[in-house]
């Protein structure tokens, strides 16, 4: 959050996975890995295979995560094909978002979770990503304030250097921590 105002560095992927790894799905953890660069994708699909034991949908899922971080175009399109069933106002950003996106907005079940993924994007610049959150939370989370406050997000971040994206990022943030 301080790298957003000027002050100090801003964290990694890797380090949003690792302090959040056990509030992130199982199935898009070997995903997240490999986008941090600490997983080679046949690793992250032979850790994926090793679900397939005990939960073998969670094991399918994994793998059809892995191949669209992985630049599978077409897995890719299933992702950002089921977001839209689930928030049709996607639409125009799920045409803009890169796999590494897709497996951040879905990998998180757990609010804390998507606003650090959600800071990452803005430290990183990546404009559409940060709406993309905002509006995926604005739905995903059951509490009416952590909605409208994740709401605020999309709607004011347009600009990631505006006072209103600021100030919207800075409520979520006081809301959670």
């Amino acid at each position: 959050m301080l790298r957003i105002f000027g002050v100090g560095e801003g964290a990694k992927l890797e380090e949003v996975e690792k302090a959040f790894g056990s509030r992130l799905s199982p199935m898009f953890r070997p995903a997240l890995l490999m986008l941090g660069g600490r997983m080679q994708r046949d690793e992250a699909l032979k850790e994926c295979d090793e679900l397939s034991d005990t939960q073998p949908l969670v094991a399918m899922v994994c793998n059809i995560i892995v191949a669209a971080t992985a630049c599978d175009q077409t897995v890719a399109k299933l992702l950002r094909s089921f977001i839209e069933k689930i928030v049709p106002e996607t639409r125009p950003l799920l045409d803009k978002a890169d796999e590494r996106t897709l497996a951040e907005v879905l990998a998180s079940v757990y609010s804390p979770a998507q606003l650090a993924f959600m800071l990452l994007a803005t430290v990183e610049g990546r404009v559409d990503a940060v709406r993309l959150h905002g509006l995926w939370g604005s739905m995903a989370y059951g509490e009416p304030l952590a909605r409208r406050l994740f709401r605020a997000v999309y709607e004011n971040c347009g600009d990631l250097n505006s006072e209103g994206c600021r100030l919207a990022l800075l409520k979520l943030y006081y809301y959670h921590f």
